[in-house]
């Protein structure tokens, strides 16, 4: 599989959750904006909020894909990673950017395909009355992806950038 390969999955579902939602939203009362309980806190039109999840959805990709681009041809001084006198060696230093790239596309491969969530909890907000965001879900996601991510990151400074014995 290519490194970059999950960054693309990922926003190839974010794409399709946002062209999903501009079908399914109605012009005027979309949710921009809820507290922590799920009440919106603000309404614009799907116009906006399209434009919205466009540009935040190009940030956060455009942000994995210069990750990508920077550990796969930028200077290996300035990262930091565990063991980074055996990795930053000549001879693995190759391997080392593999690695990292394929890291970083999983990285943000995963945050933009849960950021898909967003345009499919604002749908089903606009189809409940009053309009209301289903919190419990959506605090289950942010925890499931929040505990995934520490323990991803917990493994792969403890064991995947471990130098072999």
């Amino acid at each position: 599989m290519r490194p970059w390969f999950p960054l693309l999955v990922g926003s190839v579902f974010y794409l399709a959750a946002l062209l999903w939602a501009g079908t399914e939203l109605p012009p005027d009362g979309v949710p921009m904006h809820f507290d922590a309980g799920g009440t919106p806190t603000w309404f614009g039109t799907r116009s906006q909020f399209l434009g919205l999840g466009a540009v935040f959805g190009l940030l956060m990709i455009g942000t994995g894909a210069g990750l990508y681009a920077l550990v796969t041809r930028g200077p290996l001084g300035s990262i930091t990673v565990p063991h980074k006198e055996y990795w930053t060696h000549p001879r693995r230093s190759g391997q080392l950017r593999r690695m990292l790239a394929e890291d970083m596309s999983r990285l943000f491969g995963v945050i933009v395909a849960f950021l898909a969530l967003v345009p499919v909890a604002a749908v089903h907000a606009t189809r409940v009355d009053p309009p209301r965001l289903p919190a419990g879900p959506v605090w289950v996601a942010v925890t499931a992806l929040v505990v995934g991510l520490v323990a991803w990151c917990v493994w792969q400074s403890r064991y995947r950038y471990r130098p072999p014995a």
